[in-house]
């Protein structure tokens, strides 16, 4: 009788084999033994905020890193985690507000358009009095924008300072000195190594962690950057900026163009003796990678040209 094909002398082996090559060729792309990511990502919200602190927040990925380190692990029970989307339901004040003693919650719903509801304003204002010995800080940013964004957008009556992975939120009026505030966020600046940019797909939670991670760490340059934008070229926010700037490129693994210029920026409004060489070097890393458009990369060109130039002049004239 003929032989059935897989039974022919070495043939059996030839599916065993085909399987221990993809194991061998994929095992570092598949790799999933040291994946805490989700879970170094709600600790980066999670871990350094002072005792008895209120979290409003947005984003699924937020919300549910953070409610399991808190049910399951009782990571940090002293601090108060309210998902701004579960506020707008009318069951959330009926079955919830019991878990938060400590907050008042001046209607039956987060909703400003409803005759029962309650704008973000509102709540705030009902906890005011509170906020001074329970921080609040928002993560994922505001569930609705309730002042005109020619105002900047944002609650009516508060403002919000980059603190690590999340923002304080300060009354109008209470903002403590700029060093004060800047000493609070580079301690509560995250600290945990985020996936590899290129591991995950966009679609997978562990791609959230690594894109919130790297613009966490990039709110408070930022920050410091548009604040001395704002007052005339601030020299201690651009110094202060300068240096996380520096920070921040120096340990990302691929800088993207928006932080190479965003560098060259601060460099060039800062007055010091190696700003605009500095300048020049962000500025000309941002034009070997960046995909913006010629008009604006352009722009950014020139200045460098200009600059090399000037430099020139000045080291074939001298001092004087």
């Amino acid at each position: 009788a003929a032989r059935l094909p897989w039974a022919r002398p070495g043939l059996w082996a030839l599916g065993p084999a085909l399987v221990l090559a993809q194991l061998v060729v994929n095992y570092r792309d598949m790799d999933q033994s040291d994946n805490r990511y989700v879970y170094r990502y709600g600790m980066m919200h999670l871990e350094r905020l002072p005792p008895d602190a209120v979290l409003v927040v947005k984003g699924d990925v937020i919300t549910n890193s953070i409610r399991y380190l808190q049910q399951c692990e009782k990571v940090r029970p002293d601090v108060d985690h309210l998902d701004q989307s579960m506020m707008t339901y009318k069951w959330f004040v009926k079955k919830q507000a019991r878990h938060f003693p400590g907050v008042t919650f001046p209607n039956e719903v987060y909703h400003p358009y409803k005759p029962e509801g309650y704008s973000m304003q509102l709540f705030l204002d009902a906890n005011t009095l509170d906020m001074g010995a329970r921080p609040y800080f928002l993560c994922g940013g505001w569930y609705h924008d309730e002042a005109p964004s020619n105002q900047g957008g944002g609650v009516p009556g508060y403002v919000t300072r980059p603190m690590g992975a999340c923002e304080r939120i300060y009354s109008e009026g209470e903002l403590p000195p700029m060093e004060e505030w800047v000493r609070d966020a580079d301690f509560m600046e995250p600290d945990f190594s985020p996936p590899s940019v290129h591991k995950y797909g966009e679609e997978m939670w562990e791609h959230v962690t690594q894109v919130d991670y790297w613009l966490a760490r990039h709110k408070l340059p930022h920050f410091l950057l548009e604040y001395a934008t704002e007052h005339e070229d601030d020299q201690e926010a651009l110094q202060l900026a300068a240096v996380r700037y520096e920070n921040l490129v120096g340990t990302h693994p691929d800088a993207p163009d928006y932080l190479l210029k965003n560098a060259g920026i601060v460099f060039g409004r800062l007055r010091g003796e190696h700003s605009h060489c500095n300048m020049v070097y962000f500025l000309s890393r941002y034009l070997n990678v960046t995909d913006e458009p010629p008009e604006y990369a352009g722009g950014v060109l020139k200045i460098v040209r200009d600059y090399l130039a000037y430099d020139r002049l000045q080291r074939s004239t001298g001092p004087g």
